[in-house]
């Protein structure tokens, strides 16, 4: 099964997928394509013009969730695992982390005081959700499944933020903190972005106005 990842480099949706084929040890080739001008083949094979396409010898998969989920189903062990419950639960979280992930990027990007301390509200209320979910068992703390895999993006960017501009963002639920402390090392997370991944995303913010890349040169 040949197997090319059509990707952005900061998208997190594609980190998702690039994260999956990591655990699964699966060897595939990643195709680089600039959003703000989309090739015509690409927009051929996404019918909604978004990244991460996936082609498998050839044929197009796209959406992220379809993508990890065919990835976890022909390349076992499965990440859901066999109960129907846990399974549907974690597809449940997953919805969840895309939540976390636009808070976040809310947070990150904010470019006024108002704007900061409102998505600073958001982002607490999302953490505080995992914060009572990994305290009561429906996420563990050291597993690995698709809920953790959902969450590739946003470990990654809080550990980058934190080391680059001095700002720890969910330190008010230590359970969660730790959990994305984790997942941020995670080889399938950690090195699954490209090289200058740090810079690029810290660059995204200087871009959009961002409070705390204000001092950043």
């Amino acid at each position: 099964m040949k197997l090319e990842l059509v990707s952005h480099a900061l998208c997190p949706y594609v980190h998702r997928a690039a994260a999956m084929m990591h655990e699964k040890a699966v060897p595939f080739e990643r195709r680089i394509i600039d959003l703000k001008a989309k090739p015509d083949w690409f927009l051929a094979i996404s019918p909604r013009g978004k990244v991460p396409v996936l082609l498998v010898d050839g044929q197009a998969l796209f959406e992220s969730q379809a993508i990890v989920e065919f990835l976890d189903e022909t390349h076992p062990p499965s990440l859901l695992g066999n109960d129907p419950f846990d399974r549907a639960r974690q597809r449940a979280w997953v919805e969840v982390a895309n939540d976390l992930s636009n808070a976040q990027y809310r947070l990150f990007i904010a470019a006024t005081p108002e704007e900061q301390t409102a998505a600073q509200k958001a982002l607490g209320l999302v953490a505080e959700r995992y914060e009572e979910a990994i305290g009561g068992g429906a996420i563990a703390p050291d597993g690995f499944g698709l809920a953790h895999l959902a969450l590739a993006s946003s470990a990654l960017r809080f550990a980058i933020v934190e080391a680059e501009l001095g700002v720890r963002a969910v330190r008010a639920t230590p359970r969660f903190e730790a959990l994305v402390r984790r997942l941020a090392v995670r080889p399938s997370i950690a090195e699954t972005v490209p090289a200058d991944y740090a810079a690029l995303f810290v660059g995204k913010l200087v871009e959009r106005g961002s409070l705390y890349a204000a001092k950043t040169p």
